[in-house]
């Protein structure tokens, strides 16, 4: 069972931290445009983000199941500090993710959609450092 759980803790990953080279990439190609413009892009691409949703929903639950599965005081004694960082930076970036998702609902009701497609791309950029951060604090607890 924990074999299937790393392999759906993988896909997680995969999908949340490639969506996020995928934003940050978009915010440069978006950097050149109008206010106006740039609003209506990232209008057009959000639903991009929904793969970032659904890989960090599958990295919880998946996290979780292996938590469960190997015992939760096992996994906290083999992972120490840098599983605390880990699931730290797990928090912090869940509140990122409904951060943004707030500003894309902002654009899409016209609710100042310029400044949230300004904010964006430097959420993005930050959201993707949280991400590799997760990373390398994962190898850290279970190297």
């Amino acid at each position: 069972m924990y074999d299937l759980l790393l392999m759906i803790h993988f896909i997680g990953l995969a999908m949340g931290v490639g969506t996020s080279f995928a934003m940050m990439t978009l915010g440069r190609v978006a950097a050149s445009l109008e206010p106006a413009e740039r609003a209506t892009f990232f209008g057009r691409v959000g639903g991009l983000a929904k793969n970032g949703s659904i890989g960090l929903t599958l990295l919880i639950a998946s996290g979780i199941g292996m938590l469960l599965d190997r015992g939760v005081s096992v996994m906290f004694t083999i992972g120490g500090g840098a599983l605390h960082a880990k699931l730290t930076l797990v928090v912090i970036l869940a509140g990122c993710l409904g951060y943004s998702q707030v500003l894309r609902k902002r654009m899409r009701e016209g609710k100042d959609p310029a400044r949230a497609a300004a904010v964006l791309p430097k959420l993005g950029q930050f959201m993707l450092l949280l991400g590799v951060a997760i990373i390398v604090a994962a190898v850290a607890a279970f190297h």
